[in-house]
């Protein structure tokens, strides 16, 4: 498949995952407000986005929703899945259990404890990992996020 089409085709499906993280705007905390979904054959098998403090992260939802039929499958995230333990084990861990081969990423988290960590985690364990797509928008969309993790106002 040619470049052009895999772009187009990851605008597409990323375009999906903002707007499921717009679900969660306002209803996250300090949590980030995170849309995924995971296509598989060109269809979308499973999304979601990030529940209120304590609760599944957008990744888990969408992993949730696909049931089995995420192996192969490509998932798309508006933000770096999270790699270390808080309130909710790592999603970068769970991604790879599922069986997803392709990771398309938004951007990346700056967070301390994650910033780079989720994405080699996931190459890391073969899966391919591909970053930036609709980083501007999902910038500003991520705007209240970035600047508490920039102030240190996220622990």
């Amino acid at each position: 498949m040619d470049y052009c089409k895999i772009k187009d085709i990851d605008e597409y499906y990323m375009n999906h995952a903002v707007n499921e993280g717009r679900k969660a705007k306002n209803k996250t905390g300090l949590n980030p407000p995170v849309g995924v979904v995971i296509v598989k054959n060109n269809n979308i098998i499973g999304k979601g986005y990030t529940s209120m403090k304590g609760g599944n992260h957008a990744e888990i939802n969408a992993i949730t929703k696909s049931k089995d039929e995420s192996i192969g499958a490509t998932l798309y995230s508006t933000l770096e899945p999270c790699s270390h333990y808080g309130l909710t084990p790592p999603c970068c861990e769970a991604v790879v259990k599922s069986g997803i081969k392709r990771v398309v990423i938004g951007i990346i988290d700056p967070y301390f404890k994650v910033n780079g960590k989720g994405i080699r985690y996931l190459r890391e364990n073969g899966l391919e990992v591909q970053l930036g797509v609709l980083k501007d928008i999902i910038e500003k969309d991520l705007t209240v996020y970035l600047n508490n993790v920039n102030k240190n106002k996220i622990k």
